[in-house]
Parts: structure tokens; C-alpha cells; sequence
């Protein structure tokens, strides 16, 4: 089945449930699967030694000497959960803890940019999210070029992607059919009294009938609100008895897992949960703010999204989460008990299809010797490494010429269970059907 843009644009007039099953972009049967993506940026830069403190060794040693305030205790009161005998977790995230135990969670440690490190916010998610950590200037993001690279998709998606945030990240720049939403209640027309809303949507769809990519956009928008208003987003009652809490992350992954549980094809997702620069009132040990703001209902909403999909049918076979950050934060506590800009962090890795219960990557030790400039734990693992055996592996898209324009240098840490296929390094399209702006002509 191969639809043109002007069938496609009668399909998203014809109503909610024809929108329901008609595609965004077709090229052909070939070369996709039907395995989802999320991605979850924690914005700021999450303290790793805090979530993922050492436990033994010289390393402890060094952790206590340079952290006396902040530090996680190994014993006693609000201990950290011990992962591997070498490091813990924090804990307040006891349900993280409980899925690495389980195996459907693992951790990357020493993670970032090995090309141009830094500790500028705003260069350093530039760097990771247009996958060019060598050009902040990229003009797509790596999730957008991931789009752009698949030899084809099935016919009857309708939200490959879904950016759940206020604001599209810099990973999908570029992407004209994003939908980007972070409230289905706001997630409608709201341009004239509630009575003409229906009559304006069928003006607008017969509007948007060209075949430039502004047309083709409204159109699938169109067809995305229909599909959204067809849906009781307020009495979704989660799978498994999962409890996501009530706060935005949480209601953030309520709104993903139902989205998915629509069956219109989702592939991809972002998340965004900011509020880690902690440079002051970091909190006392395993205590105040990092925990009580940050770590707790982070853990609540990834072990509540697990809970949910894990039981229903085989999504959670088909589903890889990662969660990263710009960075991380240096070694030493400063004189306002918090922690300033570091450079390598932490990546969580969790899913159906993930070697969990492990911690992967070289870790270069707290030494100062070791230290960046004195300061800052050393970058051990590029990204694209980890998320590049992801694209393989879980994705089955090997098209890293294109996703990773200049990376060369395919190493997979064994995080992800499948088949290394091998990567392509040149930037040509995979087939002469390579995205342009959407559709079949």
C-alpha cells in the first residue's frame, strides 16, 4: 500500500477514526520494525556520584574526602542500595534498584562527547542532541536524520514520533511532523467559540491539499488533533496497578504509555525533567532536594511507565528507554553544598530487550591524577556508542553515515540483546526513496 499526499490529506478529512489508520510517510514494507525508541533528557546535568555513588576501594576514599556534606553513606541510615559491590544507586530510587535487579535495566558509566567536551548547558545538549559532537551548528537532530534514514515504514502510522514537552528538543530539529505535546487537553484548536471548532477543522483540512512540505505538515497536524481528541486521556487507568505520581514527569509517561497503547505506530519519544543544576542546597547525604525533587519521582515514573507496558502484551519486549544528561558534576562539593559543572556522566539504559543487571563502560576512577584538569571524571565512552548499538541492535538501522554523519567507530558494550548488522559510514541514502518531505508522489 502506497498512499499519495492528496489521498492521505482526503484520509485526515475524513474524521477521527479514518485518521486513526492513515499513514504519515510510506516507502515501502521493507527494512523497519516496529521497536520504539524513548529518550529522557535529564536537563541540567544529574549528579552521577550522588545516583551512582562508589561504595569501595580508593575510589571511596576519594569520594569522602572530597564530598564530606554530600556524600550517600554506605551503611546506616539512608545507605546506598548496593549494585555491583563497586557502586550503588541512591536511595531514593529503590524501584531502579528493583528493575536492575530484574534485568531490565543496566548503566553506562564515564559517558559523553570524547570529540569537544564541555560544560556549557546549552553547547553540551547541542553536541549530544544533533548527534555532532564535533558542530553544535548541525541544523537537524540525530533523531530527525534517524527518520530521514529509514528505508521504510509501515502504512498505517499516523504519530511515528511524539516529543512529550512543551518545546520540540534539538533532537528532532528538523522534523516538520513531530507532534509535540505535553497536555492532550491543550492539545486542540482554540482559535474561535467551541461550536465552530469541528467546521474549522474541515475548512483548515481542505486547505492544506498541496504538496509542499508546509502543506503536507498542516495535513498530518490535522490528522494528529483528531486522533488525539478521539481519545479519553482522563480516565486512562494504567496496566499492572502501576502508580505514576502526580507531578509532570509522571503524568509525562502516563500520557507516553497511552500513546503507544493506541497502536498509531509511535517509533519514537522525548521526554524532558530539568532542575539538576544543582550548584547550591544540593542536600545532607542521602537527603533533601537532589533526593526528594529529583531522584524520587524520577524513579516512581520510570518503574510506574515499566509497570504499565510491561503488562500490556509485548511493548515492553519491543521498547528501549534511555536516559541521559549534558553532563555531569564535578568530583568536589563546593562551599554552598552543591556541585558545579563536570564533564563525563551516566546513561541508563532500560527495556524488554536490554542485558540489565550490569554496569558497563571504563570507568577512569577518582584519582586526581585521573581527573580532568583535577576536577571532573574523565569521558571513557562516546555516546553514539551506546546509542548506536541501540540503532543496530534494537532498531535494526545501521545508517550511521547519515544518523552520525563523521562517527566511524561502531563498539558495542553488549548493553542491548540482537544482532550487530553491519554500519554503514557513508552519508548516501539508503535506497533512491531517502525522506525528503514526507510522501509517495
Amino acid at each position: 500500500m502506497l498512499v499519495t499526499r492528496r489521498q492521505f490529506i482526503k484520509l485526515c478529512g475524513a474524521g477521527a477514526a479514518t485518521a486513526l489508520v492513515a499513514p504519515r510517510f510510506v516507502f515501502s514494507d521493507a527494512g523497519s520494525n516496529d521497536n520504539i525508541l524513548i529518550v529522557l533528557f535529564l536537563r541540567g546535568g544529574c549528579d552521577g556520584l550522588s545516583l551512582f555513588p562508589p561504595l569501595s576501594g580508593s575510589d571511596r576514599v576519594e569520594y569522602e574526602t572530597a564530598r564530606p556534606v554530600l556524600k550517600i553513606p554506605e551503611s546506616g541510615t539512608g545507605a546506598a542500595l548496593n549494585l555491583n559491590n563497586q557502586f550503588g544507586i541512591h536511595p531514593a530510587a529503590g524501584q531502579l534498584k528493583d528493575l536492575y535487579d530484574d534485568g531490565y535495566l543496566a548503566v553506562v558509566r564515564a559517558t559523553g562527547n570524547t570529540l569537544v567536551p564541555s560544560r556549557s548547558h546549552f553547547d553540551a545538549m547541542r553536541y549530544l542532541e544533533s548527534g555532532t559532537p564535533d558542530n553544535k551548528g548541525t541544523g537537524t537532530g540525530w533523531l530527525t536524520r534517524y527518520f530521514q534514514s529509514l528505508p521504510g515504514l509501515p502504512p498505517t502510522i499516523i504519530i511515528p514520533s511524539l516529543a512529550a514537552s512543551s518545546y520540540t528538543p534539538t533532537s528532532f530539529a528538523g522534523d516538520p511532523f513531530v507532534l509535540t505535546m505535553d497536555d492532550p487537553a491543550n492539545f486542540a484548536l482554540n482559535t474561535t467559540h467551541w461550536a465552530w471548532i469541528s467546521r474549522q477543522q474541515q475548512v483548515l483540512s481542505s486547505l492544506y491539499t498541496g504538496s509542499s512540505a508546509n502543506q503536507v505538515a498542516g495535513a498530518h497536524a490535522i490528522a494528529a488533533l483528531e486522533v488525539i481528541a478521539s481519545q479519553d486521556f482522563a480516565s486512562y487507568v494504567p496496566s499492572g496497578n502501576a502508580q505514576y505520581p502526580n507531578e509532570y514527569l509522571g503524568d509525562q509517561f502516563k500520557m507516553l504509555a497511552q500513546v503507544i497503547k493506541m497502536d498509531v505506530g509511535l517509533r519514537v519519544a522525548t521526554l524532558d525533567f530539568g532542575g539538576w543544576d544543582t550548584h547550591a542546597g544540593q542536600g545532607y547525604g542521602s537527603t533533601g532536594y537532589f533526593a526528594d525533587n529529583l531522584v524520587t519521582p524520577l524513579a516512581q515514573s520510570l518503574s510506574a511507565f515499566m509497570t504499565d507496558i510491561g503488562a500490556s502484551g509485548n511493548i515492553l519486549a519491543r521498547t528501549t528507554l534511555v536516559v541521559q544528561t549534558e553532563f555531569s558534576r564535578r568530583l568536589r562539593e563546593n562551599a554552598d553544598v552543591g556541585t558545579d559543572h563536570g564533564l563525563a556522566s551516566d546513561m541508563i539504559i532500560m527495556g524488554g530487550a536490554v542485558n540489565g543487571g550490569q554496569i558497563y563502560g571504563d570507568w577512569p576512577g577518582l584519582a586526581n591524577s585521573g581527573l580532568f584538569e583535577g576536577q571532573d571524571i574523565f569521558v571513557t565512552t562516546d555516546f553514539r556508542h551506546v546509542l548506536g548499538e541501540i540503532l543496530i541492535r534494537h532498531l535494526e538501522n545501521p545508517y550511521f553515515g547519515i544518523i552520525f554523519p563523521g562517527y566511524t567507530d561502531y563498539q558495542p558494550l553488549g548493553v542491548i540483546q540482537g544482532t550487530d548488522i553491519p554500519p554503514v559510514y557513508d552519508t548516501g541514502p539508503p535506497s533512491d526513496q531517502l525522506f525528503s518531505d514526507g510522501f509517495e508522489d
